[in-house]
């Protein structure tokens, strides 16, 4: 969030390209063990969504309509383009993070998966399901926790370009 802030403000940023350094996009969330609500002291919101400290449930849910679906929409609405370059695994948040990008570009390794629902949670996040892949493979994404290939992403309209893992940069690069 910070730096499309930054990128934003920035006259001489024209594009900016949310991309990954490790073998996957992203895992979809923290998965490193802890209570949530630990994670509450060091949150500092940017928005309006509610108290974020205190007592209870308001806090917590707070903080996750600002991150998981306030995030979303302030990204999606940057006044300049933003690309995100996927590949190895995108899950559930990680769908959160491209998806209000204005162009996906994928490596032919790049795959989507969304098993919140398996999860028993009910799409209450950055819910971009039905204008991503259309409401009945949004269903069956969700349904099912299948992975979509970046090949059948594409073919879809969720991803711009599927090209060679060993191009995805450079291609991203040019493109931007």
């Amino acid at each position: 969030n910070d730096a499309f802030d930054r990128a934003a403000q920035d006259d001489a940023v024209k594009v900016s390209i949310l991309s990954a350094d490790g073998p996957h996009f992203s895992s979809g969330h923290d998965l490193r063990e802890g209570d949530a609500f630990d994670n509450l002291k060091e949150y500092r919101p940017v928005g309006t969504w509610g108290p974020a400290t205190g007592v209870g449930a308001q806090p917590m849910v707070a903080r996750e309509q600002e991150i998981y679906l306030g995030f979303s929409e302030r990204w999606r609405n940057i006044s300049k383009p933003t690309i995100a370059q996927v590949h190895g695994k995108c899950i559930a948040g990680g769908l959160m993070l491209c998806w209000p990008c204005d162009l996906i570009i994928a490596a032919e390794d790049a795959s989507f998966q969304d098993p919140t629902l398996i999860m028993g949670i009910c799409g209450v996040e950055y819910f971009g399901h039905p204008w991503e892949l259309g409401a009945r493979k949004a269903k069956e994404m969700l349904f099912t926790a299948d992975f979509l290939t970046a090949r059948e992403a594409h073919r879809l309209g969720m991803v711009n370009h599927v090209v060679p893992n060993a191009e995805l940069e450079a291609f991203t690069l040019d493109l931007a």
